[in-house]
């Protein structure tokens, strides 16, 4: 099969990169590792392996055309590198070279296997112990960053919501499951002021954690994939990761009415995860917010649904239904 336009792109930047980092331009070993070409997202990787030079991940992105942001996001993980507690349990890919005016960049590969998926070969227990890994990474990350208490503000994320909901009622919006959907701005709306103007932390966030973006290669966890430079209130993270785990690895029936984590979950977690505790007032509002945020960009329709969002969609219903009533 002959490669698409964006993997042809990433060959085509691949010896410019190689030049602007000082490696050897013969001797690669190359393989596709990831493509996705729609309109809306149009990027791929690929994997070089050097007998002597070592191992790189070389990207490119056509789609959204964000040079600046781009940019940013690859200086910014360069500085991350630079101090972060590298160690035998924790690492992250170092930034090597940027194309200047492209959207291109190459990084040291990680080897090993999305987290997901040696969670999903683990024992109840071993997923806990895994999950409170994760947990100790995101807090080295987080304090790697800017961070900075400050008063937890649920009312800009209601306003978003309570923004869909009038398009809902106007006819320009119509989401998947519709009912649960603005029952869950009903909850948001119930729960904000329990966690209104308490204290935070506010640090640079991943942007995108969820166990995909983890590898993990039996001993040490790298977080990859790393798409904001900006601090926000560190819920957002915790409770992408949190969410991702409880949906994928454990069922809503044994949930009490309101709930979404299991204790045990969020136990293990912040095992690992020390910055705040459980009781922070952005991780109990987001871990809501997250579920009306992963409904928003499921199709109403079957027929418009990927493989992929339906499987969303159905492994996240039930806990909806346990969360919002």
């Amino acid at each position: 099969m002959l490669p698409s336009a964006v993997e042809r792109e990433v060959l085509a930047h691949w010896p410019g990169l190689l030049a602007r980092a000082g490696l050897p331009e013969e001797g690669w070993r190359l393989t596709s590792l990831a493509v996705r070409d729609d309109p809306a997202i149009s990027r791929a990787s690929l994997l070089g392996e050097h007998p002597t030079a070592g191992h790189y991940t070389c990207k490119v992105q056509l789609r959204p055309e964000m040079r600046d942001a781009f940019a940013a996001q690859f200086a910014r993980q360069a500085e991350i590198w630079d101090v972060f507690p590298h160690s035998e349990r924790l690492t992250l890919p170092r930034p090597v070279a940027l194309h200047p005016t492209a959207q291109a960049s190459l990084i040291t590969y990680i080897d090993g296997r999305p987290l997901s998926e040696a969670m999903r070969a683990a024992d109840r227990k071993t997923q806990l112990q895994l999950l409170a890994h994760a947990g100790e990474w995101l807090d080295a990350y987080h304090r790697c960053g800017i961070k900075e208490r400050r008063l937890f503000q649920p009312g800009y994320t209601l306003r978003h919501y309570e923004g869909l909901r009038a398009e809902i009622r106007a006819g320009s919006f119509d989401p998947a499951a519709r009912g649960l959907f603005l029952r869950g701005i009903d909850r948001l709306a119930e729960i904000a002021p329990e966690h209104d103007r308490r204290e935070t932390v506010s640090a640079v966030q991943h942007g995108d954690f969820h166990m995909r973006n983890l590898v993990f290669d039996g001993t040490r966890l790298a977080g990859i994939d790393i798409s904001k430079t900006a601090p926000a209130p560190v819920g957002h993270d915790i409770a992408k990761i949190l969410f991702d785990f409880a949906t994928v690895l454990r069922s809503a029936e044994a949930l009490p009415p309101g709930e979404i984590l299991p204790e045990d979950v969020r136990a293990a977690f912040f095992h690992g995860y020390r910055l705040v505790g459980p009781d922070d007032p952005s991780v109990g509002f987001l871990i809501y917010a997250r579920i009306l945020a992963t409904l928003q960009h499921v199709p109403r329709d079957r027929a418009d649904r990927s493989d992929a969002k339906q499987r969303t969609l159905q492994r996240l219903r039930p806990f909806a239904k346990r969360a919002f009533g």
